[in-house]
């Protein structure tokens, strides 16, 4: 139920969404926040599954001429919604236009997840962006993958995925009349070399265009596999590759940036994850031999990996001057994200050479799960 006292605060909020009139401009209400982009922005406001359920059933659904609601993104995080209030929020959006789904950090079982699933499956191309991370959803995830084959991102960060499980995602991932996947998000999950068997088959078959594996437990023998995979991939399928605080040895990094930007890749993070210490992921690490084996690679030829973090990877000065070394005659600019031990000098010449580098784009569905109630934005996990 809502957090007692607190069901009069919704109110304002309901007539809100009951009327069906866009937010121009952003409006806070007592209960949540509405964004003229279309978010609406529940997240932390201890709704439980009762708030959930009265938010769920006062979005307007499409109108019979084609106009959409005026909710587009539902951030619903933080809320302890359980597997009752996700299933009812779930089966309200299908009808109401909400094409980003926020639920993470909600207690949702494998229960609710195939609750979840059931609901999406009647409407399969309804919800492009589902968000479901640090709830426990043990072994659903290729259900859900089956039941909305129109997903474009899909974060399933800290939920018990296990590499059985994203097996079956996998499978599910490759069937022939699904799209690709424009993001996964699998960081924090223990899926070890076995899991990186199943990941290397997303990527040698061009399954998903932003991978994220942060603290994942790849070490150098999962490593070897997502670079066998790199290296028979569709060139410039995967543009983003994220695997931060996953135990990596200098070799294996090496020959990882090297077929990374023989791939296509346009950023690949090598650094640390925020939440590195909880789940006790270890730091990649570098060394001068390795240094110097990325920055002739990427000074070889030509390539579209633009941005490189190896920030806590123990790089120390001598190690980036190697990067230094070689960095003038590549043909491709590369920033490079270098952390403490890395003299400023050579941070300051390092990043001259790239200045002329855009920042990485947010990636629309990103954007539309910036929280305005949560303590910070959603991170490359």
């Amino acid at each position: 139920m809502v957090t007692a006292g607190r069901e009069p605060e919704l109110g304002p909020l309901l007539g809100w969404l009951r009327a069906g009139r866009a937010a121009a401009e952003r409006i806070d209400f007592p209960v949540g926040t509405a964004l003229p982009d279309g978010r609406l922005d529940l997240c932390k406001q201890q709704l439980g599954p009762d708030g959930a359920r009265l938010v769920a059933e006062a979005l307007r659904p499409r109108a019979a001429d084609g106009t959409p609601g005026p909710v587009r993104h539902l951030l619903l995080g933080t809320d302890g919604l359980g597997d009752e209030g996700a299933a009812a929020v779930t089966a309200r959006v299908l009808v109401a236009d909400v094409s980003t789904l926020y639920l993470g950090c909600n207690g949702i079982t494998t229960g609710g997840a195939c609750r979840i699933a059931d609901q999406l499956r009647a409407s399969p191309q309804a919800v492009r962006a589902l968000w479901l991370k640090r709830n426990p959803l043990g072994d659903a995830a290729g259900d859900l993958v089956r039941a909305a084959s129109e997903l474009r991102t899909l974060d399933l960060v800290q939920t018990g995925l296990t590499p059985a499980a994203l097996a079956e995602l996998t499978d599910a991932l490759l069937a022939t009349d699904r799209p690709p996947l424009e993001r996964l998000y699998l960081g924090g999950n223990p899926l070890g070399p076995e899991g990186a068997e199943q990941v290397a088959r997303l990527v040698a078959a061009g399954a998903v265009g932003e991978l994220y594996l942060s603290a994942a437990g790849l070490g150098d023998r999962g490593t070897g596999a997502l670079t066998a995979a790199l290296r028979s991939a569709p060139y410039g399928r995967l543009t983003r590759l994220s695997v931060a605080s996953s135990g990596i040895g200098p070799t294996a990094l090496a020959e990882l940036v090297t077929a990374a930007a023989g791939a296509g890749v346009e950023l690949l993070d090598l650094g640390r994850v925020r939440a590195a210490a909880h789940l006790g992921a270890p730091d990649n690490r570098l060394d001068e031999t390795a240094a110097t084996a990325i920055g002739s690679a990427l000074s070889g030829a030509a390539h579209r990996l633009r941005h490189l973090v190896l920030s806590n990877t123990g790089l120390r000065s001598r190690a980036a001057h190697r990067l230094l070394d070689a960095a003038p005659a590549a043909a491709t600019a590369t920033r490079y994200v270098l952390g403490k031990g890395v003299a400023t000098t050579v941070r300051r010449r390092l990043d001259a050479l790239s200045a002329h580098l855009p920042p990485p784009a947010l990636p629309a569905d990103v954007a539309a799960v910036i929280s305005v109630h949560r303590t910070a934005p959603p991170t490359a996990s």
